[in-house]
């Protein structure tokens, strides 16, 4: 362990239930030793640090993304700021020779809302630009692909996948869900040999401390990386970022035996709300005979959280509109009557369009919300959701301020990556959310991030708060998000991370 110290004239925002601000902390041997003032640690006599009058907050918590998953994009091309098919054909075509025939040429975060043609790429677009590698561009919202030729003669997928778009020449080379979760994204990844998954897992880790993170639920395994739950319980050890690791399957002995105390995280009960996919209780407005789809019957959905919950576990299930909420909050509810826990702390992921009566439900059942508020930002056009939606049902949207009125535990996430580490960001979403009776103050908006969050996963005796006894978990900003003008706390320079007390 490291000798003790004393970090003197910062800006320090305990995030504890008092509200308490302070100006000096003291570490002894990783943890939390005294809160206060300089003179409060006068008589300590150990080393001190000046700050210079940074903000200091406890680390921020990402609870909701995807190691294995974000080491594979840093490692792939990027087309988040595509604005044309172009954007994204050309880097294929440009790195299509840097590999052997056999090497799976990745892209990632294609958004064709972005794109000046609005349509998604297809195989033959692929082909032109790369047709002797496999080559797989996955969407932003994670829930369909673009596969190439090769991609798709190399994967055989059956005829009759479902998701899989196919006009009259065949597959288009469009996979959406659930053929994209079954098939294609736990094949592709089976590719990738162990140590390259290790190195990926530390990569993100690396990339989330440069914003101030000092903590991950690590959502792993299923149909994203088969496999993946149990190399990173193994690695966790060996990793610069306190972990919580999510076993998102339906395998409550495989889960139990790796020692994990939680099951879930995209265990996806519906698809996406980009893809039509998003299970609702009524119709798309732009598709009458759409409603989404549930990927598990009711009785299935039931009898997994039942059993889930009698052995213990925590449970989080993907449900991104009222019609999966429906589902997953229903099966919950039977658990809970059926064999109460007041602590079990199961969770809704994203959580995105809950119906009123919903919001009720889950608080009344002390479920909690993990919500994305990034999402804003990077994937929800305003305009083109309420095309899709309605403006009734949308109204409801990430709804936090009645959520949390409501007495709704919420946490925040980035779903990384889908969108990138950025705790700052999520806080300005939280804070500017597009519906204005919808909009959280800038503290509450830092909980979701941080005491919240820790609450969120069993974590918030030691982690979540600047507290003494607690793991000296700390980011250090350059300016106090409480107070700049919202517009800027997305902006703010992250400065540092302490993780259990040693500096990065």
């Amino acid at each position: 362990m490291h000798d003790p110290y004393i970090l003197t004239n910062v800006n320090g925002i305990a995030m504890d239930e008092t509200g308490t601000r302070f100006s000096a902390v003291a570490v002894e041997n990783g943890r939390i030793a005294r809160v206060g003032t300089g003179a409060d640690m006068a008589d300590l006599g150990w080393p001190a640090r000046d700050m210079g009058g940074k903000t200091l907050l406890p680390g921020f918590i990402d609870t909701h993304q995807h190691l294995g998953l974000t080491g594979q994009v840093l490692n792939g091309l990027d087309f988040s700021a595509a604005a044309c098919l172009d954007d994204i054909l050309g880097p294929v075509a440009g790195a299509a020779p840097g590999g052997a025939p056999e090497d799976w040429l990745l892209g990632y975060s294609l958004a064709e809302f972005n794109l000046r043609e609005n349509r998604l790429p297809v195989k033959e677009d692929l082909d032109r630009a790369c047709p002797d590698r496999p080559v797989m561009v996955v969407h932003a919202s994670w829930h369909l692909c673009v596969l190439n030729s090769k991609a798709l003669a190399l994967l055989g997928l059956p005829a009759d996948l479902p998701g899989m778009d196919r006009d009259a020449g065949g597959p288009t080379g469009v996979v959406r869900d659930p053929g994209a979760l079954t098939h294609v994204f736990p094949r592709v990844n089976t590719l990738m040999p162990e140590a390259v998954k290790v190195a990926s897992f530390r990569a993100a880790c690396e990339a989330a401390m440069q914003q101030g993170i000092t903590t991950l639920h690590c959502l792993e395994g299923g149909d994203f990386g088969p496999g993946d739950t149990r190399i990173a319980v193994g690695c966790r050890d060996r990793l610069p970022v306190n972990t919580v690791i999510w076993n998102q399957v339906m395998d409550i002995p495989g889960t139990l035996d790796m020692g994990l105390p939680r099951i879930g995280g995209c265990i996806c009960a519906d698809g996406a709300m980009s893809a039509h996919t998003a299970a609702l209780l009524e119709s798309y407005a732009d598709q009458p005979d759409n409603c989404g789809t549930l990927n598990f019957t009711q009785a299935a959905m039931d009898a997994f959280v039942r059993e889930a919950h009698d052995n213990g576990l925590q449970v989080a299930v993907h449900c991104e509109t009222d019609g999966a909420i429906e589902q997953v909050l229903s099966a919950m509810e039977k658990a809970i009557r059926a064999s109460p826990r007041p602590d079990h702390r199961h969770r809704i992921e994203h959580c995105e369009i809950p119906t009123p009566g919903q919001i009720g439900r889950i608080a009344e059942a002390g479920v909690i919300a993990s919500m994305q508020p990034a999402f804003f930002p990077y994937l929800v056009d305003m305009d083109e959701y309420t095309r899709i939606f309605g403006a009734e049902r949308m109204r409801w949207i990430h709804p936090y301020r009645t959520m949390l009125d409501a007495g709704v535990r919420l946490c925040g996430g980035s779903d990384c990556p889908i969108t990138p580490y950025g705790p700052l960001i999520g806080i300005q979403a939280a804070v500017l959310h597009p519906i204005k009776e919808e909009r959280l103050t800038p503290m509450e908006a830092l909980r979701l991030f941080t005491l919240d969050a820790a609450y969120a996963g069993f974590e918030e005796r030691e982690r979540g708060s600047v507290e003494p006894g607690k793991l000296a978990d700390f980011a250090v900003l350059a300016e106090d998000p409480t107070r700049v003008a919202p517009e800027r706390i997305g902006s703010i320079e992250v400065e540092g991370v302490f993780v259990s007390g040693v500096a990065s």
